[in-house]
């Protein structure tokens, strides 16, 4: 008797892509054939809605080689959905995340099966330097980072990327994590299981441009501290205590030049557009804290709706509909037609 040779699934979401698509299929076509011969493999293209021709090349070759598989959303769900998508439809022993820029080299994998084989269950890529040509991009990626790090609850590595393995028991438990504000680097971490960090130097692009700038990396930042931390609502709280008790020491000081010097209380009272700044910046710093607690708030009224994940428009390759898909708000091992 012979063992069964193990699959690994590897997930590539993929928005206007359609210069790396050919390129992506030759190098980890390569690497199953020179490095992994001993696995078995099959390749989930996760597009995004993509508007060039990224869905045509996708298509063309999913034909030609039937170890890659393609899903299409009916409209941009966002990255994280995207992935889930992946993690949902992963028949593998082991998923492996592969952007579809390239900026993450296919290379590794073998690395990353290795530390797997070795009882690692998470093994995760971390950014050692970046070869991004935009400053802008790595300093944005440079605060996100930090942000993250300092008032998540979950603490993720710096540099920890999305270029990973996760073995199947890891991919279980975050296919019955179904909140609809995703952060999946975080739940990753949350779900804890053994792990292995992997430095490596992210590699510039090649083709096409990347939607991930300095805005979209602080959206991406303030998403995860919000998902993750109540630390922001804490800050909130200790500010709006340290100006009560600013304004009661001002007031026993006003009270005690009243009772000891009443010639200067009843002068009127210099800096009139001081005084005004000082309305102003109090009427801000609550509009901010109350649109603070409007976005947790906003968290459980999406939370409430239940809507699914994402929508798959159109699947390739694909024999039957994954059976763990849940519906949303059906409990574990429910599935929905």
């Amino acid at each position: 008797m012979t063992s069964r040779r193990k699959l690994l699934s590897i997930i590539i979401p993929a928005y206007n892509e359609e210069g790396n698509i050919e390129e992506i299929h030759e190098r980890v076509t390569r690497l199953f054939e020179r490095e992994l011969a001993d696995y078995d493999y099959e390749a989930i293209i996760l597009d995004n809605a993509s508007t060039d021709g990224t869905p045509e090349r996708a298509r063309v070759l999913c034909s030609r080689d039937t170890r890659w598989k393609y899903l299409r959303y009916s409209r941009n769900f966002g990255f994280d959905a995207s992935l889930t998508a992946g993690l949902d439809h992963a028949r593998g022993d082991a998923v492996i995340t592969l952007l579809s820029d390239l900026q993450d080299p296919p290379e590794l994998i073998p690395q990353f099966v290795r530390e797997w084989e070795q009882g690692a269950l998470v093994v995760n890529g971390v950014v050692r330097r970046r070869e991004d040509a935009s400053r802008l991009k790595t300093l944005g990626a440079d605060i996100a980072y930090w942000l993250i790090h300092h008032l998540s609850e979950t603490k993720i590595p710096p540099g920890a990327t999305d270029f990973r393995l996760l073995d199947h028991r890891v991919v279980e438990a975050l296919r019955r994590l179904r909140e609809p504000d995703r952060y999946l680097r975080g739940l990753v971490h949350w779900v804890g299981f053994e792990r292995k960090l992997l430095p490596y130097d992210r590699q510039p692009r090649k083709h096409g441009r990347s939607s991930a700038g300095l805005i979209f990396c602080l959206q991406y930042a303030w998403n995860a501290i919000v998902s993750f931390s109540a630390k922001p609502l804490q800050i909130a709280t200790y500010f709006g205590l340290a100006i009560t008790l600013l304004s009661a020491v001002l007031a026993v000081l006003y009270l005690f030049i009243y009772f000891v010097r009443p010639d200067f209380a009843t002068l009127p009272p210099p800096g009139i557009s001081t005084l005004l700044l000082l309305i102003l910046f109090g009427i801000g710093t609550q509009s901010l804290f109350l649109g603070l607690i409007g976005e947790y708030l906003a968290r459980i009224y999406n939370q409430g709706k239940n809507r699914q994940l994402y929508i798959v428009a159109e699947s390739t390759g694909f024999d039957t509909r994954p059976a763990h898909i849940q519906a949303p708000g059906s409990p574990p091992g429910q599935t929905h037609e």
